[in-house]
């Protein structure tokens, strides 16, 4: 069986603890003997202890239920200047994080990228976005990753076209193939939280380097294994998304096997990448998930 496992599983240890991502490699294949890895783009550098803390904050602020305006807010603002300083600005650490790719023999699976609207109206900003994401596309294939995974954006209230968003994936996809790299769409909310969208712009966009990460935790509940089972056609990984366990390491949310059974009856046989996002201690969460999917192989 094949896994992987995302920077996003461990996002409280790269925010709180000062992990990075030459520390990530080394712990994922020491650690959970995986030798695959997904890399968020704005994980890739070190964070400075400022940015670090307004992270920190947001996704506080994001996971609390008792949500306050004002603090969200304050989150929001924090975490947006941090992203766009960090997407503007290419890593200083990247020849360190592919030498430690080499020495613990750890390939990078995909870098989701967190940045930009690839389906804003204003044209402008969306082609300034593009450019971007078209520099995280040159920095994932200098570390080697097979797929780059660009959000299908949002569009305002009242307002659905997808043709921009396929204009955007095909422009995308094209420079992509020219750096050795697949272009990936994910069922990440927004414009693909609805899987017949996902079919549609893969019609729309009509390219074999255009391809797919089914994600088992992001559709709706009253959807989920029919979406994934719509969208599961040949993807280049699978995001196995967990939360909470029970106590004889069930999943709690949704029916993991039954999302098992799903990539099994479409006979995948690539890279599935950990995605915990549950709370308590994440390697845990990660080790756990892990045992899920060699339990289901």
């Amino acid at each position: 069986m094949k896994i992987g496992v995302s920077s996003w599983s461990m996002n409280k240890e790269f925010i709180e603890k000062g992990m990075t991502m030459v520390d990530f490699v080394r712990v994922v294949k020491e650690e959970f003997g995986a030798d695959a890895v997904e890399m968020v783009h704005w994980m890739v550098g070190d964070l400075d202890s400022g940015s670090a803390e307004k992270m920190r904050f947001a996704l506080e602020q994001f996971s609390n239920p008792d949500k306050d305006p004002e603090k969200i807010q304050q989150a929001i603002g924090g975490f947006m200047e941090v992203m766009e300083n960090v997407s503007l600005n290419k890593p200083q650490n990247l020849d360190d994080v592919k030498a430690a790719l080499e020495k613990h023999g750890v390939q990078v699976l995909n870098m989701p990228i967190d940045y930009g609207n690839i389906s804003g109206l204003d044209e402008e900003k969306r082609k300034s976005d593009l450019e971007v994401i078209k520099s995280w596309i040159d920095i994932a294939a200098y570390l080697g990753s097979k797929g780059a995974r660009v959000n299908t954006g949002h569009q305002p209230e009242g307002v659905f076209d997808l043709n921009i968003t396929a204009d955007s994936y095909r422009e995308l996809a094209e420079y992509a193939e020219t750096k050795g790299v697949a272009l990936v769409l994910e069922n990440h909310g927004g414009m693909s939280a609805d899987p017949k969208n996902i079919i549609k712009l893969f019609e729309m966009v009509n390219h074999s380097n255009f391809r797919v990460c089914p994600d088992f935790g992001n559709f709706e509940p009253d959807v989920r294994y029919e979406a994934i089972d719509m969208i599961f056609n040949d993807p280049i990984l699978v995001h196995a998304k967990t939360y909470e366990f029970n106590a004889d390491g069930s999943h709690v949310q949704f029916d993991f096997g039954k999302c098992m059974e799903i990539a099994k009856k479409h006979n995948y046989d690539g890279y599935y990448s950990v995605e915990f996002e549950g709370p308590g201690d994440q390697r845990e969460g990660v080790q756990k998930t892990i045992n899920l999917l060699k339990k289901y192989n």
